[in-house]
């Protein structure tokens, strides 16, 4: 036997299709479709007018024109002027009390000092060994003696001599003998003949001692 329950809802699910058909072939489905789908919105695109340009100001009324204004230029004539009175000269007015001194002109650099001169050499200072060629001198010329010539003396007088600051012969020795007292006499006569120029050190004149040979030889 069919289950009653299993009838009842196959009718009725055949019922069901049996109605919806026939509202499809009668329209009203399609009509429901329509009420459920919204309808189609068209959008009509308007141009905008462009805008319109401010107007252009107007120029400027010219403003009319006045003639210039004629100026007749009149020269003045020149007027004599009475001659000027001689200008006298002002009496000099004692000077003010309240008068401002000038400041005093500053005072001049002192003038450079002198280089000091040369101090002289003490008077009891040593004389300063040289040498004969150190000091200039006039050359020595002894006078050979008759005597020596006869007896055919000869030989050689080595004599110190000491120059003064003035270039003078101060003092004059033997340090050696030629062997004939006449020799170193002519010798000694010829040194104190002698003229020098002063002997300077560091810019000032000093005295001196020297040692002179004099040769005597016969020809």
């Amino acid at each position: 036997m069919f289950d009653q329950r299993f009838l009842k809802i196959t009718v009725a699910v055949l019922l069901f299709h049996a109605g919806l058909l026939y509202l499809i072939q009668s329209g009203l489905g399609r009509k429901m479709t329509e009420a459920i789908i919204a309808p189609e919105i068209i959008a009509h695109i308007i141009p905008m007018e462009p805008p319109k340009a401010p107007p252009a100001p107007e120029p400027p009324k010219a403003k009319p024109e006045t003639p210039p204004k004629q100026v007749k230029v009149v020269t003045p004539r020149p007027t004599p002027q009475p001659p000027k009175p001689a200008i006298e000269p002002s009496p000099s007015l004692p000077p003010s009390p309240t008068a401002i001194e000038a400041p005093p002109a500053p005072p001049a650099p002192p003038a450079p000092e002198p280089a000091p001169a040369p101090a002289p050499a003490p008077a009891n200072a040593a004389p300063r060994a040289i040498g004969i060629g150190e000091v200039q001198c006039s050359q020595p010329a002894p006078t050979y003696p008759r005597q020596s010539i006869r007896l055919n003396e000869t030989g050689t007088t080595m004599i110190r001599l000491t120059i003064d600051e003035g270039g003078r012969i101060a003092k004059s020795s033997i340090t050696q003998s030629s062997g004939s007292s006449r020799l170193d006499e002519a010798a000694l006569d010829a040194v104190r003949r002698m003229r020098c120029q002063p002997y300077m050190d560091n810019g000032r004149p000093i005295s001196v001692t020297a040692v002179q040979p004099i040769n005597f030889e016969l020809k």
